[in-house]
This record gives structure tokens, sequence and C-alpha cells, in this order.
């Protein structure tokens, strides 16, 4: 087969190698330049733009994105494509003759921020017979280079994960001794009996970071795509030495620590994306459950896909504060590795434990779940526990519909856990496990249980936290609602002043509540704000799901669990406008000029005269094309949450939501209410609140109105700020 001819770059590149051969270098350097002499294909992953340029036949890759354009970091040796996890890759279609077929050797500089979801290529080799080769990364970090299917006769594998945030080079080969890998041109893997060849074919195809037959989530998003930065992709037609690979190593290493951009203004563009809320700065985040100050910065640990916008091979995501408003990302704290957590490292909590922090997860493997534990001494890496699971499963005795997400706190010297479970034909039960040093856990009976008609078939992510004389029971039910009891706990017996639940919010839109105490007693909580709106939506816009604003929560002797916006948010506003004793007329809106904003606090007190009900109106046109209302039917004793005009997009939910509550004062109605672009929050009568989202698309749904049906309503006091960016 006639090959095709070489760029001038692939010549000069051919020339300097023979150059220096010729300089009188000794005999190894000139095996090692002929040997160079092969490169097949190359990418240098050195440019900017939109394609990725093969160097060796002059051609334009087109880099796929969700954004419709590539990313890229550094500048010279330090020049990288920064591959997401999910959306970028690039295909290339080799010219007759690239290969002939035979010994082949792979090399790339990578930095992973994460392990894939499913086995990811760095590159990938196939034809129509589909005779696939590729060097990839598995789920748990090991590189493995091999045909595909993956037989182990086919397949070579390092021994051990590779290391994240670091640049590595990675080198495999196959050749007449079998197949070898190289980690930092060190061999870390060998098998002499490999038995799969590069076969000579017209259609060969290359995949560059990506598995083009991976899994697919929700039928959306690839699962097997490289998260992380690489350079300098080469393919050889030939079976380099480690001296060759070495040299080729030290001519492209880069001078620099990898910029993987953990807070970066990934999807800053999003419209949709709040500006006061804590979020990370892309991907998948859900249940927090981890909120403490140690050592002078507040820590928020929760559930997190690095790799996407989507739910899948869950890691401990980490979040630092030093004032609950700026958050910076930190590296992941937990991450799956084959065994017991080899599928996930599920929910859990965290606990001083003095000069260390131990978190407390759920480890499982795709058959059970089981707890274990995990130490740091910084407060940034941790060290699981040797003797994982402490817990390996529930008591065998109960029944149990399932076990995760322990929450432990301590009393004296004594640690307690709680771990969220079931009872088959019963109801969702906490179990009540008690521990002198967390490692070794004696079980004690169930904390509390409920049935599946007051309070569903499962509790997860449950917590019990004192507030004041009494301490409440939080749990999160399957099918999923937030709910709690408030009751008496003495002699390890929990005494609710009422055995039917209480929800935690009027409308069902926060869940998992993580809540710390301060050191003055106070006991303030963050939850998860899930997205309501298409998978399609979250995949272009590169993140879901967010986290509440902190909420300080107190108990009354009525069992009930109150809620107000906790007092260090005062710190985050700017003043814009203050309005008083303003007339409502009988359904008109009142939309005041000086109050607009897409990022607002709103405090308002309102009268009710001989009105039926009064509405405030945010993200609102001038028209109502859109807008979004909280309405307040007296006569009825009804909030409504109208969503129906919220937004014009038809891929994110619109509906109208009715839930009875009674007003502190019959006479008038107090609300607190935080709109953060697709997130609002709402405080009533420093008693009750309720979190949504609403996605408005239109640039001049800015607005906020006020109205009434019938007369004498009256806005008695209205002070309005802006929130300010947390990040």
């Amino acid at each position: 087969m006639k090959r095709q001819a070489q760029t001038p770059e692939a010549a000069d590149m051919k020339r300097r190698f023979l150059l220096a051969a010729s300089a009188g270098l000794i005999l190894p350097r000139l095996a090692w330049a002929q040997s160079r002499d092969h490169v097949a294909l190359c990418w240098k992953l050195e440019e900017s733009g939109d394609t990725a340029r093969e160097v060796v036949h002059g051609a334009q890759d087109a880099i796929a994105s969700r954004t419709g354009h590539a990313l890229w970091v550094g500048e010279g040796r330090n020049r990288a494509l920064r591959f997401d996890g999910y959306s970028v890759w690039f295909r290339h279609n080799c010219a007759p003759g690239t290969l002939r077929g035979g010994t082949v050797t792979v090399m790339a500089w990578v930095a992973l921020e994460s392990f894939p979801v499913n086995e990811a290529a760095i590159l990938q080799l196939d034809n129509a017979s589909k005779n696939v080769f590729r060097l990839a990364i598995d789920k748990w970090g090991y590189l493995q280079f091999g045909a595909h299917p993956s037989e182990a006769k086919n397949l070579c594998k390092s021994a051990a994960p590779l290391p994240k945030a670091v640049w590595v080079h990675l080198a495999a080969s196959i050749g007449e001794s079998g197949a070898t890998l190289y980690l930092n041109g060190v061999q870390c893997s060998h098998v002499a009996s490999f038995k799969g060849r590069i076969r000579p074919s017209d259609n060969l195809t290359v995949v560059v970071g990506g598995a083009p037959d991976c899994p697919m989530s929700l039928d959306l998003f690839p699962t097997g795509v490289l998260n992380g930065l690489l350079r300098d992709v080469r393919l050889h037609e030939a079976e380099l030495s480690r001296a060759a690979i070495e040299e080729i190593m030290e001519e492209g290493r880069p001078t620099e620590s990898p910029d993987l951009q953990l807070n970066g203004t990934w999807c800053a563009s999003d419209p949709q994306r709040p500006i006061a809320h804590a979020i990370p700065s892309r991907s998948w985040t859900n249940e927090p459950h981890g909120l403490i100050y140690w050592k002078g910065l507040y820590h928020l640990f929760y559930q997190k896909n690095p790799n996407g916008p989507y739910w899948g091979h869950l890691q401990w995501g980490h979040m630092t504060s030093t004032d609950l408003y700026h958050w910076s990302e930190m590296p992941v704290a937990l991450s799956p590795e084959p065994g017991f957590d080899s599928e996930g490292c599920w929910s859990g909590s965290v606990i001083d434990c003095g000069d260390r922090l131990a978190l407390i997860y759920t480890g499982v493997d795709g058959v059970k779940a089981g707890i274990a534990l995990a130490f740091s001494e910084d407060g940034i890496h941790f060290k699981k526990h040797p003797g994982n699971p402490v817990i390996p499963e529930p008591p065998r005795w109960g029944n149990y519909l399932d076990f995760r997400d322990p929450f432990v706190w301590r009393e004296g010297d004594v640690y307690y856990l709680i771990v969220g479970s079931g009872i088959k034909d019963a109801g969702g039960t906490a179990l009540l496990y008690r521990s002198n040093n967390l490692i070794h856990w004696e079980y004690r009976k169930q904390l509390y249980s409920g049935t599946y008609r007051n309070s569903g078939t499962f509790w997860e992510m449950p917590v019990f936290i004192r507030l004041g004389k009494l301490y409440a029971l939080i749990v999160c039910e399957i099918p999923g609602r937030a709910s709690y009891w408030i009751g008496a706990w003495k002699d390890e017996i929990f005494t609710p002043i009422s055995h039917e639940p209480r929800r935690l919010e009027l409308f069902n839109h926060l869940l998992s509540p993580t809540p710390m105490v301060s050191e003055d007693g106070q006991v303030m909580a963050m939850g998860i704000i899930p997205e309501e709106r298409s998978p399609s939506e979250t995949w272009a816009a590169g993140w879901a799901n967010l986290y509440s604003l902190p909420r300080q929560l107190t108990a009354d002797d009525r069992g009930n669990l109150l809620q107000r916006p906790h007092s260090i948010i005062e710190r985050w506003s700017t003043p814009l406008a203050s309005l008083s004793e303003v007339a409502l007329k009988d359904g008109e809106v009142w939309l005041p000029k000086a109050i607009t904003g897409k990022s607002l606090r709103i405090r308002t007190r309102i009268a009710r005269g001989d009105s039926s009900t009064v509405s405030v109106w945010v993200r609102r046109t001038s028209d109502g094309q859109e807008e979004t209302g909280i309405i307040y039917d007296w006569q009825h004793g009804q909030l409504i949450l109208e969503r129906t005009r919220s937004s014009l997009n038809p891929r994110v939910k619109r509906d109208r939501q009715i839930m009875e509550y009674l007003v502190a004062d019959k006479d008038a109605i107090e609300l607190d209410l935080f709109v953060d672009h697709s997130v609002l929050e709402v405080f009533i009568d420093d008693r009750v609140a309720f979190a949504t989202r609403i996605y408005p698309i239109l640039a001049t749904s800015d607005g906020v109105g006020f109205s009434a049906t019938g007369s004498g309503a009256r806005i008695e006091m209205i002070h309005v700020a802006s929130l300010g960016r947390s990040a």
C-alpha cells in the first residue's frame, strides 16, 4: 500500500531525529532516532480553536464538545486539551496505508481530574471489522492496553491505579516480546503471551479521549470519556525500547503542574446558574452529608460525579469556605476502589475527632452496602480505614430492605450512629449504633420507625440533631419527601411529641439537609435543591443541582421545626430599595421600577385588609409572559406556588402547587424571598420555608410585582437587596 506524503511538520520532525543521530551520538541514540522515524500518527494538542491537528498527515479533526468549542489550557509545553468526562473527544479517519499492521507503540501525556464512570480510551484504534485496540483507563484508574473485548490473553493492565492531579506519561507497545505498559518511562506491566495484533486495513479509525462503545446514561451521556488534560498523543509503527520512550517523554515533559481548573468558569455562561448559592463549578452534585467548621474553614462534603451532570460512580466532593458564601472546590475526598466500595462512595456524615476529621460513608459494591470510615489530618486528603467496612451489613434478624447513609454524633466519650433503612412490609426506620472509637460499633436498636403510610417504605439520609432541649429526627422518605419528628432523647430513647411526621418543606423541593452546630449552640443546615429541567438541558449546561442557603433551625414545644435564613446572609447583600405603606388595587399588578434583578433578597410584610388573596411575583416580564407567583389565599388558608408561566421553555417543569398553611398573624403575612436566577427560596413568618426551581429565558424577566384580589390589602414594608457573586 502506498503511504500518504508527510506534512512539512512531520518531515522536519524526521530530519531533526536523523540529524541528532548523525551528530556523533552513541549507537543507542541512533537506534532511538531510527525508531522515531516510524511516527504514524501524532497530535501535539498545543493549538487553539475547535480542531485537533494530526501533524503527520495535516488533518484537522473536529473536537466534540457540549459548547461547540474546545477548551485549551496552559502555554508551551504545558498546553493541553481539556476533556470534561462526557462531551469532549475527537475522531480521526486514517488515510489509506497509515498502518501496515504488526508492532505499535502508543504514548501520551495525561493529567486526570478523576477516573471515568466506565472505561475511557486515551486512544482507540478500530477498523470496519471491529478489530479494536485501545490504551485506556478503567473506572478505578487502572491503565490497560489490549484488544476488545478485554479477555485476559489480550489485556495488559497496570498493578496500581494512576495518580490524579499530576502529569503522567503513559506508553504501551505491542511486539514480538508481547505487550508492555510504561508509566513515566518505567515498565509497569508486561504480558509475554499477549495474542493481539494490529491488522492492516484501509478503513482505520482512531478515537482520542473516549470509548465509542461505552454505556450511555439516560440514553444521552457517554460514560467512557476522559476527565482531565491530554497532550502529545502519538502512535509509532514500531515496538519502541524503554530508552526511546524515555527520550520522547523528556522532550515533551510539561514544566508546570496541570491546571485542571477545579474552580474555573466552566458554566458561567448559563443564564440559569445561580450566583449566590453554593455550587461546584460543573458536573453532577447531590445530597450534602457533612457541613462542619474545622480549623478556620467551613467544609461541605457532598455526592459528586465529576465526569458529567448525571448520576453515576458517586464520589465525595468537597468545598471549603471562610464565610459560607465564597466557596472553593477541593480535590475529591473519597472515590471508589476495587472492593467493598467499588461501585460508589455514597452518603454519610463527618465528625471532628480533635486533630483529625473523620468521614463515615456508605460503600457499595453493586450487591450490598456497608458502612466505612476515612480520616484526614489536614481536612483535604483522606485515607480509608484499612479495616473497612466497619459495619459490613445490617442486623441479620431484622428483615431490613437496605442499609445506607450513616449519620454520626458524639455525646461525651460515646459516639452514636444512625443508618437509614426500611423494614419489609412495615416502613422506614433508623438503626442506632454505639461506639467508643468510631471503629467498633455495637448495634443497639431501631432509633425510631414509621409506617409506609405516613413516611414511606425506606428512609434515606437520616439526621438526628439537638435543638435546645429537644431533638429532631429528619429523614428523606422513599418516595422522595423530607419529613421530621421533634421530641425528647434520653437513655437512648427518642420520644417524639407527635408520632405523625411533619414535612420539612411546604413544597417538596429541598432534600437531605445536613446540619451543623456552631459553638454558641445554634444549628444551621444546608440541603440539595435538585434540577427540574430535562436531561438534554443539563447536558448542554454542564452542571446539575445546587445547595440551599444556610438555614437556622429551632424547635418549639408543639413539635414544629422552625426555619429562618441564617443571619450570616446579611453580609452577602447590598441594599437597593426600601418602600412602605403601598396600597394594592384589586386585580392590578404593581411593578415598582426601583425593584428589578435576577439575584435579589426581598423582605416584605403585607396586610390583608378585606382582600381574599395577596401575591408576590418574581422574575416577571412587564406583560406577565414569564412570572412566578407566591400567593396566599386568606379565605382557605392556603399557600400557592404558581409556576405555570415561570418559563417559556417547554423542557422545564411548570405547574401550580397548593399547600395548607395558617399565617402567624391572621391579618398579615411576612415573606423573605431569595431569587437567584433559576432558584427561589421563600421563608414565611420566620417559621416555614420552601425552595423551588424556575427557569425564565427572557432577558426582561427581572421584575418584581405585587397584587391582590379584593380591597384594602397594603404593603406595610419592602426591603430589597442585591445578592453578590459567591465564587
